[in-house]
């Protein structure tokens, strides 16, 4: 007798593996920036060996560590299975750049990828036309904001350090003397 009853495990297909979609990881990613440019900030500048400064320098550090990781996750997407259409490539083109600027040691390399994340920020970005362009496009102009504020923390005491050794010749002369306009003594009144 033939068995009339299909067996049901064969007509159900097999459950796709796990898929993480690139948005999922870049959502991730940008979760752990605020964090990293906290931690960073706190640190502001500070570049010796104080032992009283270690415990934010292992906190900026574990910080950034985290961020790398979930910027990898999201470079290493193409191996979950998730598609790469145009959203998801807009989405690894800013991990990667990202990953560039974590893992340089050049600063005119760094300054070349921040100029032109910022200069030409359309680049970056998704075409309208495309479904969720609004969303994706938020979340890239959000990590493009997130990377010149981290890039920016920089900048304050660069420009202060040269403003403090603009101040001690500031207001003299070759003589020494003040800048007072060429007159030795105050008017008589």
């Amino acid at each position: 007798m033939a068995d009339i009853i299909p067996n049901t495990y064969k007509t159900f297909p097999e459950a796709p593996a796990t898929v993480v979609s690139v948005l999922a990881l870049f959502g991730a990613f940008l979760a752990t920036l605020p964090q990293m440019i906290s931690d960073e900030r706190d640190l502001g500048g500070y570049s010796g060996q104080d032992p009283a400064v270690d415990a934010w320098i292992t906190a900026a550090d574990a910080s950034l560590a985290v961020s790398k990781t979930a910027c990898a996750m999201v470079l290493a997407a193409h191996t979950t299975g998730a598609p790469i259409d145009g959203p998801n490539r807009a989405l690894i083109r800013v991990a990667q750049l990202f990953h560039k600027v974590m893992d340089s040691a050049h600063p005119e390399e760094v300054a070349r990828l921040r100029a032109h994340a910022g200069l030409r920020r359309w680049a970056w970005l998704v075409p309208s036309s495309v479904a969720g362009s609004r969303f994706i496009n938020h979340q890239i102009n959000t990590a493009l904001d997130a990377l010149e504020l981290w890039l920016a923390l920089d900048d304050v005491f660069d420009a202060r350090a040269a403003d403090w050794t603009g101040l001690a010749d500031h207001g003299q002369d070759d003589d020494g003397a003040g800048d007072d306009g060429g007159c030795a003594a105050a008017p008589a009144a």
